[in-house]
């Protein structure tokens, strides 16, 4: 063949050239330096992440005529005829092909057997969890104590189904996803040495869809230089793949969160004039509203956040679940484009009228309450000398739920000066006294008193928080029901025709809530 696919001519021949899995590699190598063979290794991972590559490349460290060594000549007859798939000595077995337990034994009958000109007679079996329970049973007499001149590699991409007695047998190595950095890199490496014209941002969407696999990135590589005669573009990628460029998400998005019905109606219109992938469209939406929370709760800069306004986090919880919820019911939807539609008019009935998101709402609503403050006239406004120390357990009930209010259950007020509260917190709950609640507190604070209002806290051993007052009340309430009803003498004279008892646990107060 005149011309090789990508993945098959890149494929790596030595450890040097493999892309990621260092500490798999390392460990390999430094079995070899030390003469520390084991006599089975299991490799599992996803899909084109390099089991099959590393089983071979390591039968050629074992067995080249060169010595065993962790850099193989891969020049002598044995390094090229594993290359080949021709080795004598190196047998490789799809177990999706053979899973009858008559070609495992047939395969373990040649185990016995010496190798014909190399070190090792070494088995390679892919996709072993594809083996039948009895294959599996005829292997582990042979795993358990094999011939010295054996070395068993089994790959799978599902290690659940292999039974944990061949497990414990192997060496298991589980192999990671690449990143996306490290394909693009290979990618770019490869488009170098081939002369083939290509675009930053098309190598790594390629990388990005290839999903941690480099052998499906080079096979959608393939794809790509066919459509585009040998020039990777993003503009021809996104009409293979089906996929809309970030910039039209960017504004979908956007738009959602505005609740510009009529906006979001125009780029659905265009989504579908372009027939785009709408599980991929779901995903990359999922993506920015993901962008957009860790952005918001870690801060930092993030370049893939394009909407620039606060959010309420909650909001932005429940958009990203009803966006990968949506891709879940894709496939159940009458078709694609009504699935991917309702998914983005539920995202939209979860955003407030009010002129787009949560966060800006009560953002106004704060704005409001200061400018009320500033056109009061001084002796108008309220300030902390109106809180009274017994009032403490009024002032909480204000506090709308949320953290402020669990952090005001669990504080007293010791004492007060001018705009400034001193608050004890009980020990127990000492992780609430940090900023970030102390702040809702004191915002929550005033949009009731509608001034500002310092607050300091303490930790404390304390007894008489609003939240401990509940509990107590909650208790009294709980024993008097007990005891009403352990003297009710209907009750008593069902329990003694019954032989029955009063679980205490089941009986609830319907006194207080």
């Amino acid at each position: 063949m005149k011309n090789l696919a990508l993945a098959r001519k890149w494929r790596p021949k030595n450890f040097e050239t493999i892309v990621g899995q260092e500490f798999i590699i390392e460990a390999l190598k430094n079995s070899i330096v030390g003469d520390r063979l084991h006599h089975a290794y299991l490799l599992s991972g996803t899909r084109g992440v390099g089991k099959t590559t590393i089983a071979r490349i390591y039968a050629k460290c074992l067995n080249c005529h060169n010595g065993s060594s962790p850099d193989p000549c891969c020049e002598c007859s044995s390094c090229v005829e594993i290359d080949q798939s021709k080795s004598i000595d190196v047998i490789e077995l799809d177990a999706a092909s053979n899973t009858q337990v008559d070609n495992m034994r047939e395969l373990l009958e040649n185990a016995n057997y010496q190798p014909t000109s190399s070190k090792y007679k070494i088995f390679i079996i892919d996709e072993v969890h594809m083996l039948s329970k009895s294959s599996f049973n005829a292997m582990l007499k042979t795993l358990e104590e094999p011939p010295e001149h054996v070395v068993f590699i089994l790959a799978t991409t599902d290690p659940e189904k292999i039974p944990v007695t061949v497990i414990s047998r192997c060496l298991h190595f589980n192999l990671m996803q690449m990143t996306n950095e490290e394909i693009s890199g290979q990618l770019k490496k490869i488009f170098n040495e081939e002369n083939i014209a290509y675009e930053d941002e098309a190598i790594n969407m390629i990388s990005k869809h290839a999903d941690g696999s480099m052998r499906d990135a080079l096979s959608l590589a393939d794809r790509v230089i066919n459509f585009t005669n040998g020039n990777v573009s993003l503009e021809k990628l996104t009409q293979i793949l089906g996929v809309t460029s970030d910039g039209v998400i960017d504004e979908l998005l956007a738009n959602i969160l505005d609740n510009d019905k009529q906006k979001v109606f125009g780029v659905l219109n265009k989504l579908k004039e372009h027939h785009i992938s709408y599980e991929s469209a779901l995903k990359v939406l999922s993506e920015k509203i993901f962008a957009i929370s860790e952005q918001q709760t870690f801060g930092g800069h993030n370049k893939s956040v394009r909407y620039n306004e606060q959010i309420n986090l909650q909001l932005l919880q429940t958009l990203y679940q009803i966006s990968i919820n949506g891709l879940k019911d894709l496939p159940y939807a009458p078709s694609l484009h009504i699935g991917f539609t309702m998914t983005i008019i539920r995202l939209l009935n979860f955003i407030p009228i009010n002129n787009g998101n949560s966060m800006q709402v009560e953002k106004n609503k704060v704005d409001e309450h200061k400018k009320i403050v500033e056109e009061k006239e001084p002796e108008q406004i309220n300030t902390t000398k109106d809180i009274q120390i017994n009032d403490w357990d009024r002032v909480v009930e204000q506090i709308k739920p949320g953290m402020a209010k669990t952090l005001a259950q669990n504080c007293v007020l010791k004492s007060q000066e001018d705009h400034l509260l001193h608050l004890i917190v009980d020990e127990r709950f000492k992780h609430l006294n940090n900023d970030k609640y102390i702040k809702i507190l004191e915002e929550s604070l005033f949009m009731i008193y509608e001034t500002k209002i310092k607050i300091e806290i303490n930790e404390e051993t304390i007894t008489s928080s609003p939240a401990q007052k509940k509990q107590i009340e909650k208790d009294d309430a709980l024993k008097a029901a007990t005891d009403s009803i352990k003297t009710d003498y209907k009750l008593e004279n069902i329990l003694n025709e019954f032989d029955a008892q009063i679980i205490e646990s089941t009986i609830k107060s319907t006194k207080i809530n």
